[in-house]
């Protein structure tokens, strides 16, 4: 052990400088001069009232089987003060005073150092460096019970380390945007650690981006940095902690939120702060989607609600391995520190909703863009005929108005807010039409009220108009036919009549003939009208067959076999059939010649 007790020492050390496995000074005055070189294999502790300037660069190493080989420590009275370097293998403790001025201070342990204090001294260095080859928990360095800082012209300079916070903060002072660095190897990257209520800060006065490197070693390793980039260069101070667990653990629960959103980040979120400053700032965070998912949104927590909100018209790109997500222009202002990837809903369809005619059929109802999955609900008077799930579905509708609503479903089960309608219902013409006939001839008028344009004729025998009032003529005597008017009203809607329409039919029997040629009722002639089969029998009074016809324009000339019959009654049984009715008639039919 080497002692100094009241003594100045001017160290203008050699090279190899000095080696001792511990370094305790007690009140003395040290120097250690620039270009100097001190060398301590084991701790160094300054007690008292010891003054330590150092110019040089002082290496203190764990190469000792003393307590608290490679620690360095600052008594409660002592002060350290220079622009020189500290290499330190093992702990900082400062309970006493360290001008830093523009010194450099390295950890380059592989086990975890701590930078602490037993009366609560927080330490402000210059330059901070962290290297090292641990791994796991060696990778640390820690702030213990204490906060620390780097100064106002200073650099942290963290390498792949990890600077775990826990509970404190960690603070750059330098406003400059390169006063952290950092190795940004993907999946090596070295990061700042916090807990509750522990934060990395920095102080900013440009109108550039800021990163702050966060990332967690507790539980899943995650690096997960945050970019802030005020939009001035306005003096401002932000916080930021990265949170590598469910929000819902702190309370700010995922299933709380505005309605804007279907999903929430469920393995982390972080807390953002802007403590000084009002400039709008952008805010980017960072993710992996094969490891934490793909998200399409940011929210943040309100405070005054107690839920999360929607931050609106958020932009994505890549970055490395990493996919960002960046709210422009943020304000800060709804209070609430932390935020969240989310997945938000996708925006309410925008309906083409048109004018709907009362009773009318495959009306068009439609959305433009959205996933293409969307669902349709209607009221009672509209009903779906075909087209449910796509964007645009075909509906019948009755009378009465209601409102329509549609949801995008999303192609990832993300449904968006219902979009609505209220489609006007405008009235359809009360079709209407009457007719009058001579023969097979029928004269249709319509009588439809209100401002008709248009008119739409079906005769029921394949012939048609587009006349208001048109004159038909049937071919087929003694057959009905379906009569069908459709009319359009001015305001585009339709209305239709279907009316039966019997064509006349009878059958007209003579009781008596006189063949004598004369010109004058020489023929049995059945008269028919809308007739389609026909079948006749005549027969004398024994019961012989003198006549027989299925065709209802031959007539019997009274004869049988090219003879006149005889004067006298003969008999007839005639069976014939319309499209509607059947007939069967019998009697007979006298012959006078004279």
């Amino acid at each position: 052990m080497k002692l100094l007790t009241g003594v100045l020492l001017l160290a203008i050390f050699l090279p190899l400088g000095s080696n001792a496995q511990i370094f305790y000074s007690n009140g003395a005055l040290i120097s250690i001069s620039a270009g100097a070189l001190v060398h301590i294999n084991g701790g160094a502790e300054l007690a008292q009232t010891t003054t330590l300037t150092n110019q040089g660069s002082t290496t203190i190493t764990k190469n000792s089987t003393f307590p608290d080989p490679g620690t360095f420590k600052i008594g409660n009275n002592a002060s350290v003060s220079g622009d020189g370097f500290y290499l330190v293998e093992q702990d900082w403790v400062n309970n006493g005073i360290f001008n830093f001025g523009t010194s450099t201070v390295t950890l380059f342990g592989n086990t975890q150092q701590f930078i602490t204090s037993t009366n609560g001294v927080s330490t402000v260095f210059n330059n901070l460096i962290l290297t090292g080859a641990g791994v796991g928990t060696d990778r640390k360095k820690t702030l213990q019970g204490v906060n620390a800082s780097t100064g106002a012209s200073g650099v942290l300079q963290l390498n792949d380390r990890e600077l775990e916070t826990q509970t404190n903060t960690f603070f750059v002072l330098n406003p400059a945007v390169a006063a952290i660095t950092y190795s940004n190897v993907f999946g090596s990257e070295g990061f700042v650690s916090s807990l509750e209520p522990g934060t990395l800060s920095r102080i900013t006065n440009f109108a550039s981006t800021y990163l702050f490197p966060t990332g967690s070693s507790a539980g899943t390793l995650r690096f997960r940095p945050v970019e802030l980039t005020p939009q001035t260069n306005l003096g401002a101070e932000y916080t930021v902690r990265f949170n590598n667990y469910d929000s819902n653990t702190d309370a700010f629960d995922r299933a709380e939120n505005d309605g804007n959103m279907c999903a929430l980040n469920p393995a982390y979120y972080h807390s953002i702060e802007r403590l000084i400053g009002s400039a709008p700032t952008d805010i980017r965070l960072f993710y992996v989607i094969a490891d934490d998912g793909d998200w399409t949104g940011m929210a943040h927590w309100r405070t005054a609600s107690s839920d999360w909100n929607d931050m609106v018209a958020n932009t994505s790109a890549i970055n490395g391995g990493f996919t960002t997500r960046t709210k422009a222009a943020w304000n800060f202002t709804n209070p609430g520190f932390p935020y969240i990837l989310s997945t938000a809903r996708p925006g309410s369809p925008a309906l083409n909703c048109p004018a709907v005619c009362e009773n009318s059929f495959n009306n068009v109802f439609s959305v433009n863009g959205g996933s293409g999955n969307f669902q349709w609900t209607f009221p009672s008077n509209g009903t779906i005929t075909s087209g449910q799930g796509t964007s645009s579905v075909f509906v019948d509708w009755t009378t009465g108005s209601g409102e329509i609503s549609v949801v995008d479903l999303g192609s990832n089960g993300c449904s968006s807010q219902p979009g609505t309608c209220t489609p006007a219902i405008n009235p359809s013409p009360a079709a209407q039409f009457t007719y009058t006939e001579e023969g097979t001839n029928y004269s249709f008028t319509d009588e439809t009220s209100g401002a008709i344009t248009s008119w739409n004729w079906s005769f029921g025998d394949g012939q048609g108009s587009t006349n208001q009032n048109p004159v038909h003529t049937y071919e087929d005597n003694g057959d009905s036919y379906l009569v069908i008017l459709q009319v359009t009203a001015a305001n585009g809607c339709m209305g239709s009549l279907t009316q039966i329409i019997e064509i006349f039919q009878d059958i007209t029997v003579p009781n008596i003939i006189t063949p004598n040629n004369d010109g004058t009722n020489d023929f049995f002639l059945i008269k028919t009208a809308g007739i389609k089969s026909y079948d006749l029998v005549i027969v004398n009074r024994w019961g012989n067959t003198v006549f027989v016809s299925s065709d209802p324009t031959i007539m019997w000339d009274g004869k049988s076999d090219g003879k006149p019959v005889d004067e006298g009654v003969y008999f007839y049984k005639l069976k014939a059939s319309s499209a509607s009715k059947e007939y069967n008639y019998q009697g007979n039919v006298t012959v006078i010649r004279n």
